[in-house]
């Protein structure tokens, strides 16, 4: 494989992960935010959505184990740890993370919007994200390292169930591309 595809390859590895983890942080340590002192009771001021409230809490003990086992993510857990959390925050998170810690350090200089914009990082989250729905029972019935994910989306991305799925996502990619190249005529 020529130099730059293996660069590309691993560029979108390595999102895919900080993806993946911010998912794993979510999944395991949502919590509320605790109760504001300035409401009575810890009512919520008027229009304030239940998900406004949830938040990351890591433990400290998480915290440091996380240190331990994957360094290079623990600044990603330490930004999103006590901060509320929806799709926004995680996704600036995600996309921040990247671009400071990864872009120009572990991968190639500009890679990471290269990374985002291609359709082969949208046909993976894509994946990732089918990967949780069907196994969001299984993942449910206790916590699991983030190692245990990443060796379990693994091993299910292989199955030629998924491999179906990423080729019908590939040719629906290519299609859009395709649609979206001719234009007017």
């Amino acid at each position: 494989m020529p130099e730059a595809q293996e660069e590309f390859r691993n560029a979108v590895e390595q999102a895919l992960e900080a993806v993946m983890f911010e998912n794993w942080l979510r999944f395991h340590f949502i919590g509320e935010l605790p109760p504001d002192p300035a409401t009575a009771a810890g009512d919520a001021p008027e229009g304030t959505e239940e998900a406004e409230r949830l938040c990351i809490r890591v433990p400290e003990k998480a915290m440091a184990r996380i240190g331990e086992l994957y360094p290079h993510l623990l600044p990603l857990a330490e930004h999103m740890n006590g901060h509320p959390v929806d799709f926004e925050t995680s996704r600036r998170a995600v996309c921040t993370f990247v671009l400071e810690k990864l872009d120009g350090k572990t991968m190639p200089r500009d890679m990471a919007a290269v990374v985002f914009g291609s359709a082969t990082f949208q046909i993976q989250l894509q994946l990732f994200h089918a990967w949780v729905q069907l196994h969001e029972e299984q993942l449910d019935q206790g916590f699991q390292e983030f190692g245990a994910w990443r060796t379990l989306f693994g091993q299910w991305r292989a199955t030629p169930g998924a491999r179906d799925l990423a080729e019908k996502l590939a040719l629906a990619a290519q299609g859009r591309a395709a649609t979206e190249g001719a234009g007017p005529q």
